[in-house]
């Protein structure tokens, strides 16, 4: 099933690494502080000088460690920016006919718009997005409705699964459609009274 947080296997993936680094990187220095690194490599003396006295880097360093430090930067940028991308990955249904010549394509994102315009002119509703994702065989719908002050939340919800959700399946000829709703409420008239 598709999920409308698409970076978070990645996430989880850089920071289970990341962790696993930093273990090994903690673990290497606890090791080395206790001096219980000297059997195995007799050279590392935890009483030694990092860098020797009067030592200076090369020219070349700082250069290497700001092009360093920009290149971590911008990757770190990239990754906050896939941050703010949580739209799933939509398809094209390849939709059997009964005829038997030929076959209906069908733009899961047109049937995720037709459903999001017939929400969004349900009273109470500021805006509303959707997302099909998935095959045919296992949809998902994600579903995003902004609501005006003051709407009337338990009806609003009542109203889409009653009627916008079953009309998109019977369009779609779905027994099931596993769906995400979020509804996020409008707060401003709260903000401008707590002024």
């Amino acid at each position: 099933m598709s999920t409308p947080n698409r970076p978070a296997r990645l996430n989880r993936t850089v920071l289970a690494l990341l962790g696993v680094i930093l273990l090994m990187a903690g673990a290497f220095g606890l090791a080395f502080g206790l001096d219980l690194l000297h059997g195995v490599l007799p050279a590392l003396d935890p009483s030694a000088r990092v860098v020797p006295a009067g030592a200076t880097a090369a020219v070349w360093v700082p250069y290497v460690a700001t092009g360093a430090a920009i290149v971590i930067g911008l990757l770190c940028l990239r990754w906050l920016i896939a941050q703010a991308l949580r739209r799933p990955t939509t398809s094209t249904w390849r939709l059997p006919v009964d005829s038997g010549h030929g076959t209906t394509r069908l733009d899961t994102d047109h049937a995720a718009d037709a459903a999001a315009a017939d929400i969004a002119g349900y009273p109470g509703v500021a805006k509303a997005t959707a997302t099909l994702t998935g095959p045919r065989q296992q949809p998902t719908l994600h579903l995003v409705v902004h609501t005006e002050t003051g709407a009337a939340i338990a009806p609003l919800r009542e109203r889409i699964t009653t009627e916008a959700l079953p009309r998109l399946r019977q369009a779609l000829e779905l027994d099931t459609l596993p769906t995400d709703l979020l509804l996020r409420l409008d707060t401003s008239d709260a903000r401008i009274r707590a002024r």
